[in-house]
């Protein structure tokens, strides 16, 4: 799946980035100019590109497990 956003402006080495739907713009967050491709400017269209990551899922469940686990013995 792939998103488009739009970086609507940057300020102090951040850049804030409206998610591009149907009809509409919408605010998608501020995220800092290192996370973001080199060179970007106001105005710019990105695209974001999702993956399911197995092993941070992996590592997310064993430490909720393990966290369950030691309320559950209080």
């Amino acid at each position: 799946m792939k998103l488009l956003v739009t970086v609507d402006k940057i300020e102090n080495n951040k850049a804030a980035l409206l998610l591009r739907e149907s009809e509409r713009e919408r605010p998608l967050g501020v995220f800092s100019l290192e996370s973001l491709p080199a060179g970007i400017k106001a105005g710019d269209i990105l695209s974001l590109s999702f993956e399911k990551e197995e092993k941070e899922t992996a590592g997310a469940r064993k430490r909720i497990h393990t966290l369950h686990q030691t309320l559950k013995n209080q």
